[in-house]
């Protein structure tokens, strides 16, 4: 049986002896300055699992910047590339991304 689990992010990344571990979270709570993130699943998996999942997921990046879905920028002050999308009511439906 294969279990879907959604999730806004990740925290709480860790190694140790070749397996990084991280925990999916959702937000569940947003104040005016404050959000509260709830612990919904783990991941754990190794180095190389992990650079392939990150080769995955640059590829995914990669398609949706191509296709106009988001958009690239860089990050005040740091270099490190960042992405903006605009979801509302104007979005276009997205097609599934065949990578392979």
């Amino acid at each position: 049986m294969q279990t879907t689990i959604y999730s806004d992010g990740i925290a709480n990344i860790t190694m140790l002896e070749g397996v990084v571990r991280f925990d999916l979270i959702n937000i569940t709570q947003i104040d005016k300055d404050k959000t509260t993130a709830k612990t919904v699943g783990a991941v754990a998996m190794s180095t190389s699992a992990l650079l392939r999942t990150y080769n995955e997921l640059s590829g995914v990046l990669n398609k949706l910047v191509e296709q106009g879905v988001v958009k690239r920028t860089d990050a005040q002050n740091t270099g490190t590339p960042t992405v903006q999308t605009d979801i509302g009511p104007n979005t276009q439906t997205i097609e599934p991304l065949r990578l392979s």
